[in-house]
């Protein structure tokens, strides 16, 4: 009478399971080193906290025609790699990525050349908190809180509070927290400060036709 053969390991069920349920361990454990590695390379400013943003210097907005011109103050220079214009949640309306560029100004919804759209733009409703950010590759992020009934063709509006200033006066204006002469009021103590305090909301003409990153506003194409 013949013996039975002996099943191999991996025909039988226990050995199976328990192997299955170690590849399922294992995979896991992977993918969550991998996140936890991939959230501390990515830059992020994170979900807004009651009006607590934490990027180190201010961008600047205008209006040129029917777009919204950002504008970076000369003390806030550097490499840009990544723009993006959020909700109060941190949930983009507008984000491109690129390689390490110097910007004075960008059209915001159109990629400045050589950047990957990687969400289209969409109009946010009207009256929302905006937050746009523009991401240094060797400094920390740049930014500022707005609504789009804010902005203004000929004055640029920046910080926080908002304040107007003009736009040759912004460039060169010591507003960063980095600068040993930051403007911390609105005493008109820079010159390219126009005095007052918050700004007043004003029509919303922003929207429409991105598809052009011309600045018509004197200074020509790429700011001044």
């Amino acid at each position: 009478m013949n013996e039975p053969r002996a099943t191999h390991w991996w025909a039988r069920r226990f050995p199976s399971v328990m192997t299955l349920v170690g590849l399922l361990v294992g995979m896991i454990v992977v993918t969550v080193m991998l996140t936890r590695q991939a959230v501390d390379v990515l830059p992020e400013v994170g979900r807004d906290q009651l009006g607590e943003d934490n990027w180190a210097d201010p961008l600047g907005v205008h209006l040129a025609g029917p777009l919204q011109v950002a504008r970076v103050p000369d003390c806030a220079a550097g490499a840009f790699t990544r723009l993006v214009l959020w909700d109060p949640m941190s949930d983009p309306y507008w984000e491109v990525e690129g390689p390490p560029t110097p910007l004075t100004s960008f059209v915001v919804g159109a990629a400045p050349e050589g950047f990957t759209t990687l969400t289209p733009y969409r109009d946010p409703p009207r009256g929302a908190l905006l937050r746009l950010v523009a991401f240094r590759r060797d400094a920390a992020p740049v930014g500022i809180r707005y609504r789009s009934t804010d902005l203004r063709p000929t004055r640029i509006v920046s910080g926080n509070p908002l304040t107007r200033f003009t736009i040759e006066g912004f460039q060169t204006a010591e507003v960063c927290e980095t600068s040993d002469n930051a403007v911390t009021s609105t005493t008109g103590s820079d010159p390219g400060l126009e005095l007052g305090t918050t700004v007043p909301p004003e029509l919303d003409i922003s929207g429409s036709n991105r598809s052009s990153t011309t600045i018509d506003d004197g200074t020509g194409p790429g700011g001044p």
